[in-house]
């Protein structure tokens, strides 16, 4: 199966690196120059945390290119299924440029987005295409250009959304995604447990209130996940982000799960050692996907005449942890 994965960051490199290990043929788009003659001369190198041996995936068992030469490699030798695994800003930002182009192609495209509005634009720019969403509890921290660590194993869950705004005539006429049912078997002959869901809605959801809870407080009090739990005082600020979200997913119409809350409680548990995308971003001074999560929140407060003071609050004060002074 010929796969394109457009982002090598983190998440983009372990899924590259255990597909091709498992057999597909994986094409790997780089945002830089740099990175793809790395990969191509170096390898890509799978390693772990535990006592497992890396993986080095010579460049000869995988192709990388800069992503400005996705479009015409897609034209002339089109993949299967592609594969976007960049943060929301440079899928914003970046990508449409290079997607506009493949807008009458009828690709199959999953978007591994944390946050929401990437459907409704990938939509957008690709009106032919079919478009999946892809939730992940997979941990990954890139290291070098060329290694990524396997920091924690989880699921991958891929699935089309019941949203009235992503529901297109093509998808309603495709009754049979052989290439999803195919690229979930390459997942599995990669040793990912992976599988197709009908809720996938309700799983983003989840997700975005456990990163609208949980990423924003570390990034500001620079702390890991477990460490939100340490006092009251933080698990207060919690439960008070935790409850304005939930009361704008209920104008919306969102429905999540009994035990949400304890839920956010547990993740906080379970990941205790480890360092949020956001406080990664932070540490580095990187822009980050506030905007896209606790942004989308109160966005979605706003359709429904609902006010988000916290929310809105916190996204200012993250937004404002990475201006970069003139």
């Amino acid at each position: 199966m010929r796969i394109d994965v457009i982002g090598a960051g983190s998440l983009g490199l372990l899924l590259a690196g255990r597909l091709i290990a498992g057999g597909a043929e994986v094409r790997i788009w780089c945002r830089s120059e740099g990175q793809s003659r790395a990969l191509t001369e170096q390898g890509l190198t799978v390693s772990y945390e535990d006592e497992r041996e890396s993986m080095l995936l010579p460049g000869t068992s995988f192709s990388a290119a800069p992503v400005e030469e996705y479009t015409q490699c897609q034209l002339a030798e089109p993949g299967e299924v592609t594969l976007l695994t960049v943060k929301q800003k440079v899928l914003h930002e970046a990508l449409p440029e290079i997607l506009l182009p493949l807008r009458d192609r009828k690709l199959v495209i999953i978007g591994f987005q944390n946050g929401y509005g990437h459907l409704e634009l990938l939509r957008e720019l690709l009106p032919e295409s079919s478009i999946w969403a892809a939730v992940t509890t997979e941990a990954a921290k890139r290291k070098t250009l060329t290694e990524v660590i396997h920091a924690g194993k989880g699921e991958i869950c891929i699935g089309k959304s019941s949203s009235p705004t992503y529901i297109h005539e093509t998808d309603m006429q495709a009754s049979d995604p052989a290439a999803i049912i195919s690229f979930i078997e390459a997942l599995a002959s990669a040793g990912f447990h992976a599988s197709l869901s009908k809720e996938v809605d309700t799983i983003i959801y989840r997700k975005l209130l456990i990163n609208a809870v949980i990423n924003p407080l570390t990034a500001i009090w620079r702390v890991q996940n477990g460490e939100l739990l340490a006092s009251p005082e933080r698990v207060h600020i919690m439960k008070e982000l935790y409850t304005e979200a939930i009361g704008i997913f209920e104008a919306c119409g969102i429905t999540l799960e009994q035990g949400a809350w304890e839920a956010i409680l547990e993740v906080c548990r379970a990941t205790s050692g480890n360092t949020s995308s956001m406080l990664a971003d932070v540490l580095a001074a990187r822009e980050t996907e506030i905007r896209w999560i606790n942004g989308s929140i109160v966005n979605m407060g706003l359709q429904q005449d609902v006010q988000a003071p916290l929310h809105c609050g916190i996204c200012g004060l993250v937004e404002g942890m990475t201006v970069r002074e003139g």
